[in-house]
């Protein structure tokens, strides 16, 4: 993983924020803070196969959820739980 450089710094502070107090709710929403080629390169994946995982994240692989964690600077287990929280389906309890 590469250094992140400190233009960079206010993005993943802003996501790192919004995750710990549940205001991105949806890794759309972290990506219009952090686009998605910019993540894949920090995490020296390719775009496609990373775009790939995240419409399915059961095919990541646990390094780099914990890559993806330590970018935006959150604990592993709260990252977790934001990528396989169950969707919330409006009007539906």
């Amino acid at each position: 993983m590469s250094e992140i450089n400190f233009d960079d710094d206010l993005r993943y502070v802003k996501a790192k924020i919004g995750l710990e107090t549940g205001k991105i709710k949806s890794l759309e929403e972290l990506f219009q803070i952090i686009p998605i080629t910019h993540v894949a390169r920090k995490l020296k994946l390719n775009t496609v196969r990373f775009q790939a995982k995240i419409k399915d994240p059961s095919t990541f692989r646990v390094s780099e959820l914990q890559a993806f964690a330590k970018l935006i600077n959150v604990e592993f287990l709260t990252f977790m739980a934001f990528i396989y929280a169950p969707a919330v389906v409006p009007g539906k309890n």
